[in-house]
């Protein structure tokens, strides 16, 4: 009797952490994203974005080279702003109020004026900081530069 509920603890655990039970089976919370570049996306299939080729990855929040999914694994949900933060060749900060992405050592500055970073889960703006990513959520961050 302790086992089972030792066990029953262990998989909700488990399943806070960014596991779903699905007929006994492991799997991982997921959903789909994108990133926009002035209307161009980023191609974030290549090797240098995906986990299984970066040196400096986290579970918390990545991508696969299997599929076009985000995968979160770690122990706690991660806010938007903190998944893009995880990427590898991503970085999210937050300066004067604004957000700041680099991608790629290209910098992009929301508090610049000729740029607006717009961070969307399921077509509806968000406070990146603030929303915690779910399974199934279909981010997508838009970069808009007049330069």
């Amino acid at each position: 009797m302790k086992r089972r509920a030792v066990l029953g603890a262990t998989a909700s655990l488990v399943s806070l952490a960014g596991c779903v039970f699905v007929d006994g089976e492991v799997e991982y919370e997921r959903g789909e994203i994108e990133v926009v570049v002035d209307g161009n996306p980023i191609d974030l299939e290549a090797d240098r974005y995906q986990a299984e080729h970066a040196e400096n990855h986290s579970i918390d929040f990545h991508l696969h080279e299997r599929d076009e999914y985000w995968y979160m694994e770690g122990e706690e949900p991660v806010t938007f702003a903190e998944g893009i933060d995880l990427l590898p060749h991503f970085e999210c900060t937050r300066a004067n109020g604004s957000y700041v992405v680099t991608i790629d050592g290209t910098i992009y500055d929301g508090t610049d004026e000729d740029t607006k970073l717009t961070f969307l889960v399921d077509d509806e703006s968000v406070d990146p900081s603030e929303y915690v990513v779910q399974d199934g959520d279909k981010l997508r961050l838009e970069i808009d530069t007049d330069g």
